[in-house]
């Protein structure tokens, strides 16, 4: 009889094989931050493309570190199931546990970050998402700024203390 880490084992196995699988590391681009392994689509297709086929993507998350500093929002309205593990969900509203079997479904505005517990083996998760609809970004000194522009400022003030 196959167990369900035997059977999660062979599907991620699989789904590396067949090119579905993502790594996003750190900042830094040191440790891996988020895995992901896409389950319907490829990141490579476009909201258009994905929209003609279905409205949405689904992919298994697992967490491996905190989200750093601020609190962001996301392109598309998303649905997340915690499958293993959990975290704590920063948002405007407090600091939530969100453990195994925890189902949430949020819109594009919705802002939090995610803090994996020190002595934790990270998060795993079903996520769902919807097309793309806007550009996501992090709320810094009670403003909103884009990706892009706010990670090029961190980095640019990462640079400058290591220069100091």
């Amino acid at each position: 009889m196959i167990t369900i880490d035997k059977f999660l084992k062979m599907l991620l196995t699989l789904l590396e094989k067949l090119g579905r699988k993502r790594i996003i590391y750190d900042r830094n681009g040191v440790q891996p931050y988020l895995i992901r392994y896409y389950l319907l689509f490829r990141d490579k297709l476009t909201e258009t493309e994905s929209a003609r086929f279905l409205p949405f993507n689904v992919m298994l998350h697992y967490i491996c570190l905190s989200d750093p500093d601020d609190l962001h929002d996301h392109p598309w309205w998303y649905a997340t199931l915690i499958l293993k593990g959990g975290y704590w969900e920063i948002t405007p509203d407090g600091k939530f546990w969100r453990g195994p079997g925890h189902f949430r479904i949020r819109s594009p505005q919705s802002l939090h970050r995610i803090e994996i517990s020190s002595n934790s083996q990270g998060s795993w998760s079903l996520f769902l998402c919807g097309p793309r609809i806007k550009n996501w970004g992090f709320i810094k000194q009670g403003k909103w700024l884009d990706h892009k522009s706010y990670l090029n400022q961190r980095k640019q003030s990462i640079l400058k203390v290591r220069s100091q």
